[in-house]
């Protein structure tokens, strides 16, 4: 592979990363002051097909939320983040 393949890949997986970050701000309705981290990792879950997208959320009040999407994240969708950011409100709730 030449390094100019390996920026291109590097770059799209940058970019859709920029991307799912985006939408759980826009979604979560998180502002500037909230750290949002979005990474991919290898799932040990036997049902997971792949790579998984780990998404941290840290907020002022020094809560941090780890939600987990199972699909690499150039197939996140809005509707996945959708899920889990209501998934994470209600788990939140009953902690």
């Amino acid at each position: 592979m030449t390094i100019a393949c390996e920026f291109g890949l590097s770059a799209a997986r940058l970019w859709h990363l920029h991307r799912v970050r985006r939408m759980v701000r826009e979604q979560g309705g998180f502002g500037p002051q909230t750290l949002v981290s979005v990474t991919e990792f290898f799932c040990d879950d036997p049902n997971c097909p792949g790579p998984a997208t780990r998404i941290t959320i840290l907020t002022m009040d020094l809560m941090r939320r780890v939600l987990v999407v199972h699909r690499p994240a150039r197939e996140v969708s809005a509707i996945d983040i959708a899920a889990v950011i209501d998934a994470g409100r209600a788990v939140q709730r009953t902690d």
